[in-house]
């Protein structure tokens, strides 16, 4: 049952972002255009949920997935996109790096501790190394 409820999940994510997007897109980009661009984005993510990968991967994914779509809705648009679409385009990207790097940062705070001198003499190359430890 997790399957058909996953399935009509991303179904109707994908008929609601087309909807949405054929909104905020100039005329002569419509339903039917849009729908095909971001359908493979729609099935890499909802294969991808599946899976179920780790949270981090999958909103790293889902954003790059959601930019190469964008980019491509610009290539075949006879008119210029909005900016404001731009940006919406890359600001998840954006968070997403801005959050990766305050965890990395986080974690590498409180695990970096200067090294114990026991530890530096017992090196195999050392001149201190303590006889029986390989030096």
């Amino acid at each position: 049952m997790r399957y058909v409820d996953g399935a009509v999940m991303f179904f109707s994510l994908w008929l609601l972002a087309s909807m949405v997007l054929d909104a905020l897109t100039p005329p002569e980009m419509n339903f039917y255009m849009i729908g095909p661009i971001i359908a493979p984005a729609v099935i890499v993510t909802g294969f991808l949920y599946w899976l179920r990968i780790p949270s981090r991967d999958f909103v790293l994914a889902s954003a790059a997935i959601w930019m190469v779509c964008e980019m491509t809705m610009e290539m075949i648009t006879p008119k210029p996109l909005s900016p404001l679409l731009a940006i919406a385009a890359v600001a998840p990207l954006l968070v997403a790096g801005i959050l990766l790097h305050v965890q990395h940062w986080r974690q590498s705070n409180g695990r970096s501790r200067p090294a114990d001198s026991a530890e530096m003499t017992n090196l195999p190359g050392s001149s201190n190394a303590l006889p029986g430890n390989g030096g």
